[in-house]
């Protein structure tokens, strides 16, 4: 079939064509045509063309060489109307890439004789810079009391008594409990500076409770440490850490804490060290090397020390029982004897005990 390459322009005058039967010379294999007309019968034709741009291109070239531009309208593409908007979009397209192409006159109508294969395109806009919000830094209120350090404890009996290291509550303008979720104003009875221990009291009735050893452990014995190691950044949970008795004296000869190697944090200060029987054969204490980056001495207070301090302030307790208890037991025991404590103190308390050489106190990240 004879390829039909026909440009046709009909300026509103009458011939032997209109708009519709121009259009319906047909292309064939790769050959593309477009009709652009006007509202008043004028129209360009692109016929022939390779590419469907370029037969749009060629009709907008002819309709805009002998009417107005603004009258000019892309109607069709090859057998297929178009709608208006696509038809806005090729009309904004022709304005903006017609002088990377040239064309040739021929017969009344123009075709496209070369193109750079360039293209229009829209200018990147830099991202609106967000306006920047400032930041107002919230002074801290020297006199704002606030939940500053953590400690663990445990309960000695039925009625809410319990204890802890001296350390974890020394100083602090108020010290509360967490146990089962509920948080609980605890007093202070008795506080031994000496040997780092404290009995407290509070209103909680626990639903398990330690009972003391009767006997002070052996080299080699196993134990098992409660508590809160680094407060609640890691989680709320109580943790345990297993391990045995390494020396039966602490730091400085001190024979009234035993060495252990089971694992000791801050947070761990004032928990129960249990043997398998769930009987408190120390309380947890203090821990010695890990800043020199050495493996740490973990240290706990012995049972005969605790008992003694109990005694004297007439605080009643159960002696343990020599029976080993399973491990669902010792779980049970653990999670319901095995308290959580904050200190509450100042900003100016928290900066001046954050300046101290020897702090010993578990101060919350957001303080230091």
């Amino acid at each position: 079939m004879k390829k039909v390459l026909l440009f046709i322009i009909f300026l509103g005058l009458t011939g032997c064509y209109t708009p519709t039967e121009v259009y319906e010379i047909h292309h064939e294999g790769n050959r593309n045509t477009a009709l652009v007309s006007t509202p008043t019968n004028g129209f360009g034709i692109g016929a022939g063309e390779k590419s469907v741009e370029h037969a749009i291109y060629a009709a907008f070239k002819t309709c805009i060489h002998y009417n107005k531009a603004s009258d000019c309208t892309l109607k069709k593409i090859n057998s297929r109307n178009v709608g208006y908007s696509e038809a806005a979009e090729w009309k904004e397209k022709y304005f903006k890439n017609n002088k990377y192409l040239t064309f040739a006159f021929y017969n009344g109508g123009y075709s496209v004789r070369t193109d750079t294969g360039q293209r229009y395109e829209e200018p990147k806009q830099a991202p609106k810079e967000q306006p920047k919000t400032k930041v107002v830094k919230k002074k801290n209120n020297d006199n704002e009391i606030v939940a500053a350090a953590s400690g663990s404890g445990f309960f000695i009996s039925s009625n809410g008594y319990g204890i802890t290291n001296n350390h974890v509550i020394e100083g602090c303008r108020k010290v509360t409990l967490n146990y089962n979720g509920v948080e609980s104003a605890v007093q202070i009875l008795a506080q031994d500076k000496n040997n780092d221990l404290a009995i407290i009291k509070s209103n909680i009735q626990p639903q398990s409770f330690y009972k003391i050893s009767k006997d002070d452990v052996n080299l080699l014995d196993d134990v098992i440490i409660a508590g809160f190691p680094l407060g609640k950044r890691v989680s709320a949970a109580i943790k345990t850490s297993k391990g045995s008795v390494t020396a039966l004296a602490g730091y400085n000869d001190n024979y009234s804490n035993f060495q252990t190697d089971a694992a000791l944090n801050q947070g761990n200060s004032g928990g129960p060290i249990i043997n398998n029987s769930g009987s408190v054969v120390g309380v947890a204490v203090a821990n010695y090397g890990k800043k020199e980056g050495v493996e740490s001495f973990n240290f706990g207070i012995k049972s005969s020390t605790l008992r003694t301090f109990v005694s004297s302030n007439n605080v009643k307790y159960l002696p343990g029982a020599k029976n080993e208890l399973s491990n669902k037991a010792l779980g049970n025991l653990i999670t319901k004897g095995t308290i959580y404590l904050e200190c509450w103190l100042t900003i100016a308390d928290i900066k001046n005990i954050i300046a101290e050489e020897e702090n010993r106190k578990a101060i919350f990240s957001k303080y230091r």
